[in-house]
């Protein structure tokens, strides 16, 4: 028993100390937003602030947990709701100072959005209009 005991602390010590798992779902889809205005788009049409995503140039770079949010209609109706979140990108370091992005930084900001599979065709007709 001691044995299998220790074995469950050290794995449960591990997971603790990493970095964000990923899990594929058959009743889910992600929906990637990318480009210059993916963030600007998005503030206007979701019920959360998801600016902070967007990467400050004053604050360090840190992962953002997911962030819950729901698409409304324009007169404020509920439509759909999201998961949304942001990997760091591979090439993301900080500058000399701390802050900000590092020389290799630059490229296009990706945002996910994890959603219900069963109505991932009228959230994108719905996103497209």
């Amino acid at each position: 028993m001691h044995h299998f005991k220790s074995i469950i602390t050290c794995c449960y010590h591990n997971l603790n100390h990493t970095g964000p798992l990923v899990s594929r779902l058959k009743s889910r889809s992600v929906i990637r937003f990318s480009g210059p205005d993916a963030f600007k788009y998005l503030q206007g049409l979701l019920t959360n602030d998801v600016r902070r995503f967007g990467g400050l140039p004053n604050l360090p770079a840190v992962f953002e947990p997911p962030m819950y949010a729901a698409l409304l209609t324009a007169q404020g109706r509920f439509l759909y709701d999201f998961f949304l979140y942001r990997f760091p990108g591979t090439g993301e370091k900080l500058d000399r100072t701390g802050f900000g992005p590092g020389p290799k930084a630059g490229g296009p900001l990706e945002l996910f959005a994890d959603v219900d599979a069963s109505f991932l065709d009228e959230i994108l007709q719905t996103l497209k209009k």
